[in-house]
This record gives structure tokens, sequence and C-alpha cells, in this order.
């Protein structure tokens, strides 16, 4: 885990390398789930070292994380304190802040909802050089329910609270087989009613 100091000494060379940039700004990063070329002509911020746990607060049930975190190591931190995300998408390498900016999705979203759901702040970066920090109930509540799926059209995820749930040793598994859609889809309503 890193420290609060470690993310505000971050934070601020980030801000110092983007107000020394003129014309258009990309993120630089190590990591990308988009499956095509991207071209273009923008000086690029450096946002690879923004990839840490800042905190698990198990009392609470809510991990402090930055944004190019993957979930493979927030999982790997969360464990080591009997815990872990309520979302997890399949791919390791998708980042906390690319599954809440592209929507994240995993089979227990059922049960907790989208990425983005279980999300309690952000603290974005804006497109012209502002830092804010995003809840429900603030003053930037507009941006907190705007910001899933804008891919980073509405700024850039510096640090972010996700929610947690406990884990246990042994997970049931369970196959099923249904004869028809409509019987499964029965079966899958009452499921989800539990």
């Amino acid at each position: 885990m890193s420290s609060f100091q470690g993310f505000e000494k971050r934070k601020a060379d980030l801000i110092k390398e983007f107000s020394s940039i003129s014309g258009s700004i990309s993120l630089g990063k190590s990591t990308s789930n988009l499956f095509r070329d991207r071209k273009g002509q923008s000086s690029k911020i450096n946002v690879r070292n923004f990839n840490h746990v800042l905190s698990v607060d198990t009392k609470n049930m809510i991990a402090d994380v930055e944004g190019m975190t993957t979930y493979e190591e927030l999982v790997n931190e969360t464990i080591k304190h009997g815990v872990m995300p309520t979302v997890v998408p399949q791919l390791k390498s998708i980042t906390i802040g690319g599954a809440l900016t592209g929507l994240g999705i995993e089979s227990s979203s059922f049960k907790y909802g989208l990425v983005h759901e279980t999300i309690t702040e952000t603290e974005i970066l804006l497109g012209n050089g502002d830092i804010i920090i995003c809840t429900p109930n603030n003053k930037h509540k507009d941006l907190f329910f705007g910001f899933p799926n804008s891919y980073a059209t509405l700024g850039y995820v510096l640090r972010l609270k996700v929610k947690l749930v406990p884990i246990k040793k042994y997970v049931e598994l369970t196959h099923l087989k249904f004869s028809s859609a409509k019987k499964y889809f029965e079966k899958v309503g009452k499921l989800c009613k539990n």
C-alpha cells in the first residue's frame, strides 16, 4: 500500500506537468483494454504512477484506491484484510478508474450493480487542471453521477473509494439446466429477488 502523502506528491507533480502543457492533452498510461490503435498529436500527461491502494478500511468496508490500480492489484491487497471489491471484472488488467469511466460489469453485478454503483467518492482531474472531489451528496454530485461511461471525456479519475465485501474461504457453485428460456428467466427473477 502507498501512503496518502505519496498520492499528494504524485498529484502535485501531475498538476505541475499539466500546467506546463499547451494544446491538446491525453493520458499517458501503460495499459489499455481498448483494442484499436489510437493516433493523435496531443501531449500526454503521465498517470502511470497512480496505481496504488491507499487504504483498506474493514470497519467501513471501503478501499481508497488510485485510478490506475488494476483489479488484480486491488484484489491482491484487499484479500490480505479478508475483503474484496463488490464487483471484480474478469480481465485482470482492467483498472478501477477504467471500469468506472468505461462501465465495468461482472457476474456479481446482478447483486451489487455495475462498478460505478459501488463507488462512493471520486477525485477527478478536470480538463482545465482543477481537481475536485465528487460524492453523491456534495456540490459535484452531477459529475459523480454523470461520470460513468464517459470514457474520460469529462475528466480523469485520480482516486476513488470503492465498496468492499467480506470474502469466504469457499464458494459454492451450482450448475442449473433449463429446457426453455422462459423457465430460465423465471429462475433468474426469483434469484435476483433473494
